[in-house]
């Protein structure tokens, strides 16, 4: 009985870290897509130095949340996330053309990591 007991704590254990990561990383994933929607909104009305200032804090952001997440989930699609995080903020600098290309891309990484990381019956088993 003591086996049973014990395998049910850590089962409920597991779910509701499971719950937490995912939630946690759906919230993330939102703010990195929404920050880089404003920082292409800004740097395309012509406020470049928002578009600066909003980049910086979105890489700040990502940072203290990657923190957290690299305990929890592959270390590559974060590596990834992080390159381009930290590129946007020196294309805006620059002035680059390249900007909204590598939005698109950071926008794109964060949906997938955004949908491999819902709970769902088929991402269960």
């Amino acid at each position: 009985m003591t086996r049973a007991r014990l395998s049910a704590a850590i089962l409920c254990m597991l779910i509701g870290i499971s719950i937490f990561s995912g939630s946690a990383v759906d919230r993330s994933c939102g703010r990195l897509i929404s920050s880089s929607d404003r920082v292409w909104e800004l740097y395309s009305a012509g406020d470049r130095e928002a578009a600066y200032r909003c980049a910086q804090e979105m890489e700040k952001e990502w940072d203290d949340f990657r923190i957290m997440a690299s305990v929890l989930l592959d270390n590559g699609k974060l590596s990834e996330i992080d390159r381009v995080c930290a590129r946007i903020v020196y294309l805006v600098e620059s002035g680059s053309e390249e900007l909204h290309s590598e939005l698109t891309e950071l926008r794109h990484m964060a949906e997938a990591l955004r949908a491999g990381e819902r709970l769902s019956l088929p991402s269960v088993l």
